[in-house]
């Protein structure tokens, strides 16, 4: 696990680093170099990491449904009825109209 200083440099070989969860609240910018195996550095490459703090809000609890019944009382059940729906009938398809024969096309003059 790796223990971030503001300002100090973190090599590691491994292309994974477990970061330790106490991060200040607040926003941190983590700037990535690779060096390759011959010694050439790529541009850098930033992001900025928010940590903030959960906020945690408390609800009122939420009544309850279902009351057992009182004395003397007998609770009836009744099933779910669904209601059941007859298939609609099929659209009846309208009669086309015969395609009119196409106009001859007008003469051109050659002028």
């Amino acid at each position: 696990m790796t223990t971030f200083v503001k300002g100090r440099t973190v090599e590691t070989a491994e292309p994974v680093v477990v970061v330790d969860a106490g991060l200040s609240v607040g926003t941190h910018r983590f700037q990535l170099v690779v060096v390759s195996n011959n010694g050439r550095r790529s541009a850098p490459e930033a992001v900025d990491v928010v940590v903030s703090r959960r906020l945690v809000v408390e609800t009122p609890p939420r009544p309850t449904l279902f009351r057992p019944p009182l004395p003397g009382w007998t609770a009836i059940l009744t099933p779910v009825v669904r209601p059941t729906r007859a298939p609609a009938e099929a659209r009846k398809a309208r009669a086309r109209k015969p395609a009119k024969p196409a106009k001859p096309a007008k003469p051109r003059s050659e002028t």
